[in-house]
């Protein structure tokens, strides 16, 4: 039987939370045996749900219970796989099971009896595995009717870029907090960072203006105790909807049943105390995981009853875990960036002990590197026969007495110990809290008595406690007593004295390394020393020759690449040149085709209507040719343009441009709606060029008996760019197109249709390359087009 347990001051500790022996009433909570699916134990609020008694319900099988759609998919589970892919499921409980059941009928429910009998509520059901048992838990499943929620807007709205964009974690917790408080309407919210004793600081708050602040505030270990703690890591996320509600006991009671991953497991009686001391009426939490261990925790406080539904807690979570990231990320690049300057000081002090005669002598020379790299104010050590002092220390006969008695005390069956209060550890030694609050003590040889110890000095603090951080004990008229939480959060300020910061892994990683390095010099013959120096340059030597490889390697792939981008630049000006001379010398024998044809054309009358006919196929296609050619001669001249950058007004080149085309304007009734520009800073005639070519294809490409109409925005405006939209109504193109049409020779319609030489875009994407912007279109077949130029707005964009 799970027997209630009670909390007092020596055992609160030890509370096993994670069997509580019942659920909060505003879900049920049903327990199956996981190869057969037959009810092992359900909570005494689901003879309501299910309209039929305890007794009845055990030892039936899921599917008599619950629709036959989700008894099929709980059936067809691969438990190994866990749960994250199917919760939550919706399914509609058989309210009516009572009359099947007291009948002595078993077997599931037909379709026909189970439309009869189905209650009319939907839940959410939430499946996890507890040892020997599958839980489902059910709770009100959210309706469009009756919430506006998202989940799935709400994963995509708190993007992890959104908060990796800040290069300050303060700014992140304080992003994080409010966006928790949005999703979940929780009246407070508070980010809670544990130090290295968990005691906690709320390092972020979003609260509603009325409310206190905790902000800064401290807590003490004791507000959330071990076992509290190593649920956490257990499970990410608790809630608490009403501290007040009565719970709902599980039944049979026959045994404990562990219920760590249940969500709507029941809390602490001294936790609901605790809650009731500060007003809260609701609470939840989210776990801060960070390399397996609990970082923090964020905590929503409510000050009413507060039901939070599953998809807004899994929204909540998903930030949880993006801050557990971004807080490993900044953990690891910290460690990362320490380990690094503790290796390389290392270094320094093994290679200087490495070079003397006697270690010792050039350990004495290392003694800043040696306080650093401890972080220590001071360092003192016997490795030869008297005590050695460096920096800020005790004198030698306390730093003797403090020896003496780490040796009897915390050495007995370790070689090291370490502390940030010695003071308190001992009394006797509060006389030297002022060097030596903190010390880091190595015994290198126990029978030598040789040692090496660290010091830090005492870091004066003030803490602000929310509250004073102590429990009470309230004695009942039998004279038992029972262990009460604090019941004021007033502002209660400490001074912290005779004590150090605190040491770090790293440190002390750092001095197990340090300890086998001296160990094995005290205790070493110097030839074995040799031996392992001469190992150790060997492999330096190794790795050095590697590392020259690796840079010539890499060196010889940067000529490469120098070389490459020569060849491929020496190739486009040799291109440019043969399009230029081409273009140049085609032109002749067209001027002449061009000369003869119309002197035929005004001279012989005598042709047929056929001959004419040619004749005139002839001077078209060969004023077609001439317009390629002037094309292609534009195109290759582009980079050649000898007219210098300056600023610009866009809207008096725009302005010219529909001047220029005045009379293709007015034949086609066009209309414009222009913004403002502004400056732009480029090539004049090119972008001219650009803005026309845009245009004129907006006039050439319309809809028949559809005047066209061309709007010229203004998209974007930056620090050194604008980004301008011409769009138009007209026949518009495929998506699929939307790349292409910038190629030379591109056509999306033939000669007969409209026409052109396919090269207009192609010199607008390079005219718009050299002025180092972006050209492209957005279009759908018959509803129009929109192209897109990024112009540079100042000569610092373009060097």
């Amino acid at each position: 039987m799970n027997k209630p347990f009670d909390v007092t001051l020596d055992n609160c500790h030890k509370e096993p939370i994670h069997i509580p022996g019942s659920i909060q009433p505003h879900g049920y909570l049903l327990l199956f045996e996981p190869e057969t699916l037959i009810l092992k134990y359900c909570s005494e609020n689901v003879a309501d749900l299910m309209q039929c008694s305890l007794d009845a319900l055990l030892e039936q099988p899921l599917d008599s219970m619950f629709d036959r759609e989700f008894a099929t998919m709980v059936k067809g589970l691969d438990y190994s796989k866990g749960f994250h892919e199917v919760n939550p499921q919706q399914t509609t409980p058989i309210a009516a099971l009572a009359q099947g059941l007291n009948s002595n009928t078993t077997g599931p429910v037909t379709d026909t009896q189970a439309e009869s009998i189905k209650t009319q509520s939907t839940y959410n059901a939430i499946l996890s595995l507890h040892d020997d048992l599958l839980a489902i838990e059910l709770e009100p499943a959210l309706s469009a009717s009756s919430s506006s929620f998202n989940p799935v807007k709400n994963l995509i709205n708190l993007s992890l870029n959104d908060l990796a964009q800040s290069q300050d974690l303060n700014n992140v917790f304080a992003y994080a907090v409010n966006e928790i408080r949005k999703v979940t309407g929780f009246d407070r919210v508070m980010l809670y960072k544990f130090d290295a004793d968990y005691n906690g600081e709320v390092v972020a708050e979003a609260k509603k203006l009325e409310l206190n602040s905790f902000l800064k505030q401290h807590f003490p270990e004791s507000d959330i105790p071990k076992q509290a703690r190593e649920l956490y890591v257990k499970n990410p996320i608790r809630l608490l909807a009403d501290v007040n509600a009565k719970q709902s006991m599980l039944y049979p009671n026959d045994r404990p049943v562990d219920l760590s991953k249940v969500t709507l497991r029941t809390v602490s009686p001294i936790h609901c105390q605790y809650l009731r001391n500060m007003g809260v009426n609701a609470s939840m939490s989210i776990s801060i995981v960070v390399s397996g261990k609990l970082w923090g925790l964020i905590a929503c406080h409510h000050y009413s009853p507060h039901v939070v539904p599953f998809e807004t807690r899994e929204v909540a979570l998903y930030m949880g875990l993006m801050l557990s990231y971004l807080i490993s990320l900044k953990v690891q690049a910290d460690a990362e960036h320490r380990d690094s300057a503790v290796l390389s000081l290392n270094a320094s002090i093994t290679a200087k002990m490495a070079e003397r005669i006697f270690f010792t002598d050039g350990l004495r020379e290392e003694t800043d590197n040696l306080m650093r790299v401890m972080n220590a104010s001071g360092v003192a050590w016997r490795l030869e026969e008297d005590i050695e002092c460096f920096g800020k220390t005790p004198s030698p006969d306390r730093i003797e007495a403090l020896f003496n008695w780490a040796t009897s005390t915390k050495l007995v069956t370790d070689t090291i110990y370490h502390t940030k209060t010695l003071g308190k550890d001992n009394p006797d030694f509060l006389d030297i809290s002022d060097v030596a609050s903190g010390v880091f003590i190595l015994s290198v040889s126990s029978v030598s008595n040789l040692f090496l110890i660290w010091f830090r000095q005492e870091v004066e603090q003030t803490k602000d406690w929310g509250g004073k951080p102590e429990k009470t004990i309230e004695f009942l008229d039998d004279g038992s007593h029972r262990l009460m939480p604090r019941s004021s959060f007033r502002l209660w300020r400490e001074n912290v004295k005779n004590q150090s910061l605190a040491w770090e892994a790293v440190e002390l990683s750092s001095a197990l390394k340090f300890r086998d390095t001296i160990v094995n010099y005290v205790l070493s013959k110097s030839e074995r020393l040799e031996l392992l120096n001469e190992a150790l340059e060997h492999k330096v030597a190794v790795r050095t020759d590697e590392l020259k490889k690796e840079i010539a390697n890499k060196e010889k792939m940067q000529d490469e690449l120098v070389e490459a981008l020569a060849t491929s630049e020496e190739s486009n000006r040799e291109l440019e040149r043969f399009a230029f001379v081409a273009s140049h010398d085609l032109q002749e024998p067209l001027r002449k085709i061009q000369s003869f044809g119309g002197r035929i054309q005004q001279t012989e009358a005598t042709l047929s209507d056929r001959g004419h006919g040619y004749l005139t196929k002839m001077m078209n296609s060969a004023e077609r040719m001439q317009a390629l050619i002037k094309g292609v001669l534009s195109f290759s001249r582009i980079h050649r343009s000898n007219d210098e950058f300056v600023p610009l007004n866009f809207d008096d080149i725009i302005e010219d441009v529909i001047l220029d085309l005045e009379v293709l304007v007015t034949e086609k009734k066009a209309a414009f709606s222009i913004d403002h520009i502004g400056t732009v800073f480029g090539d004049k005639n090119q972008l001219h060029r650009v803005a026309q070519n845009i245009i004129q294809n907006a006039l050439k490409f319309t809809k028949e008996e559809v005047p066209p109409h061309i709007v010229i925005a203004l998209n974007d405006k930056a620090e050194d760019f604008v980004t301008i939209e011409f769009k138009d109504n007209g026949v518009g193109f495929s998506k699929t197109h939307e790349q292409k049409i910038f190629g030379l020779f591109e056509r999306l319609h033939s000669k007969a249709e409209y026409s052109g030489t396919g090269l207009g875009l192609a010199i607008c994407k390079k005219i718009i390359n050299r002025h180092q912007g972006k050209i492209w279109a957005e279009s759908r077949f018959g509803q129009g087009a929109s192209f897109f130029i990024t112009l540079p707005t100042n000569s610092g964009a373009v060097e």
